[in-house]
């Protein structure tokens, strides 16, 4: 690989990507959420270079195929996969070559029971692809941080949880969560304040984040997993 390809990393993003200070894209080319044959065209048209997986799709078009990966590596591309649907195949190709980075990829990493329904969510078809729900592993994030601040017990935590978990992913906002969190004795304005600052809880923009401001792929030596510790 050449020095000039390993300053450059095609990304595949989008609803992680929201919230994202431009300023932290350089070195990136960034390509709409990954679905099949994305990938097989990118090595069929390109020299092998860096790419990183992030978002992808899977409802309207199939889901990106382990085959054009490994095939992806096999041609002398180094792969990273972090935040949503990359955490999901860099957990399931971490011993063929893809390497896992960030929080999420360590949760699906350390948990086999957990479902790829943790990272869903519905978003608009075309840029910026603005999320219009909530996934769980946010969610879950927030009320671990709540219960683990007192603000909430673990009881509570766990009927908010099984009840937005038990829903179809694009019912999942944050306008339901506000629902589910009223019947509590939570005062309104603390859970008000909560939700206008949701932000912190999103690890899979706070992944990519951490990916961008590291940018692993100019160090010629590939580099093990990158885990997020302020969750």
């Amino acid at each position: 690989m050449s020095n000039k390809a390993l300053e450059i990393c095609t990304l595949f993003a989008g609803p992680s990507l929201q919230g994202i200070d431009s300023q932290l894209l350089g070195g990136v080319v960034i390509h709409p959420p990954v679905k099949r044959g994305d990938i097989e065209r990118l090595v069929a048209q390109n020299p092998p270079s860096n790419l990183a997986i992030v978002d992808g799709v899977f409802h309207a078009h199939p889901a990106v195929g382990h085959a054009e990966i490994l095939d992806a590596l096999g041609a002398g591309w180094r792969i990273w996969g972090l935040s949503s649907m990359g955490a999901i195949r860099a957990c399931e190709m971490d011993t063929l070559g893809v390497t896992g980075f960030g929080e999420v990829y360590r949760q699906f990493a350390s948990d086999p029971d957990m479902s790829d329904d943790e990272v869903t969510l519905i978003h608009q078809a075309q840029e910026p692809f603005l999320s219009l729900s909530e996934p769980l592993i946010h969610i879950r994030t927030f009320l671990s941080t709540w219960a683990s601040e007192q603000i909430i017990t673990p009881a509570q935590e766990q009927h908010v949880l099984h009840y937005l978990k038990n829903m179809w992913y694009g019912n999942r906002t944050l306008s339901c969560l506000k629902e589910a969190l009223l019947a509590l004795p939570i005062a309104v304005e603390k859970i008000d304040s909560a939700l206008a600052n949701f932000s912190a809880y999103r690890i899979k923009s706070l992944d990519l984040i951490d990916f961008l401001k590291l940018k692993p792929w100019t160090r010629t030596v590939k580099q093990n997993v990158a885990i997020r510790d302020t969750v």
